[in-house]
């Protein structure tokens, strides 16, 4: 069961780098929503590759809470829970948020120019932006989430998983940076070291060793 579960991590980190060189690439992150719309709709193929990335990447989560919790067994998946169910939540808004910037992709190219809106579509758009924004920021918020309740966990498992525990929760922390926005370099700095920690710990998973006690 926890094999599966290393797989999934891995897979997630790699649908995360997906997501990362398609959003980059883009470079639809601006201050208006003109300027994001005019963006996506110059590279819709690499928005919408960073978008299915983000999808793909909250399903694996939320596949990786879901085997996880299956894994503590009946007797303790009461104190087991909140992993899971933070690796659950955090999948579901990041995959809600490739879904949005998937929909704006393949928007029709009449719905991308700002000026030519109608009130009732703008406003349309402007709350997909916002959404995609928001839920792409929560999803990650609470993966940090999920590691501090990891770090905490690992601190009482010992051994090396204990001496790993303070890098959990010192990123756990970091990635909580993501709603300042001008903390940019810190969120590429956290977005690395994020996937590096699902590689590194889907890894020790799958070789049996242990990264997420109970």
């Amino acid at each position: 069961m926890m094999r599966n579960v290393g797989r999934l991590l891995v897979l997630t980190a790699v649908a995360t780098v997906l997501a990362v060189l398609g959003r980059v690439s883009a470079d639809a992150d601006h201050e208006t929503l003109a300027d994001s719309l005019a963006a996506i709709a110059d590279s819709r193929g690499l928005y919408g590759l960073g978008g299915g990335g983000r999808l793909v990447s909250g399903l694996t989560l939320i596949a990786a809470g879901w085997f996880l919790f299956g894994a503590a067994g009946d007797g303790g998946r009461g104190r087991a829970a909140v992993v899971p169910l933070l690796f659950a939540v955090s999948g579901a808004l990041t995959a809600c948020s490739g879904a949005l910037a998937v929909s704006l992709a393949a928007a029709p190219p009449n719905w991308m120019d700002v000026a030519g809106l109608e009130r009732v579509a703008l406003s349309h758009q402007e709350a997909t932006v916002w959404l995609r924004r928001f839920t792409g920021a929560a999803g990650f918020a609470v993966a940090g989430l999920a590691l501090i309740v990891v770090a905490g966990r690992q601190t009482r498992a010992g051994g090396t998983l204990e001496r790993i525990a303070p890098a959990s929760a010192l990123l756990g922390l970091a990635i909580q940076f993501v709603w300042l926005d001008a903390a940019t370099t810190v969120h590429m700095v956290t977005g690395t070291l994020f996937v590096a920690w699902l590689v590194v710990g889907g890894g020790m998973l799958l070789k049996g060793r242990a990264w997420i006690p109970d």
